[in-house]
């Protein structure tokens, strides 16, 4: 982990923090069953699913700059 700004727009980010694999499933659950006041924005639920658990595997394997593209846009609904 790095020390790093934030500066999220306070219309849009009620709050962040740093989690790993573990921690985000279980806001993600926590989301699902509108526990613990846990809400996730709908974009950021949509890379979760379809990208970051997979990033984050091929970033543990070394392997990140397989799934790198700048070409691709995708359209998550």
């Amino acid at each position: 982990m790095r020390d790093v700004s934030l500066q999220p727009n306070p219309d849009e980010v009620a709050d962040v923090m740093y989690v790993n694999k573990d921690q985000l499933k279980e806001l993600l659950r926590k989301a699902d069953a509108s526990e613990g006041g846990v809400k996730l924005s709908p974009w950021f639920r949509l890379v979760v699913d379809n990208f970051l658990f997979d990033w984050w595997k091929k970033l543990e394997d070394n392997a990140l700059a397989s799934v790198a593209n700048v070409n691709d846009i995708h359209k998550l609904c």
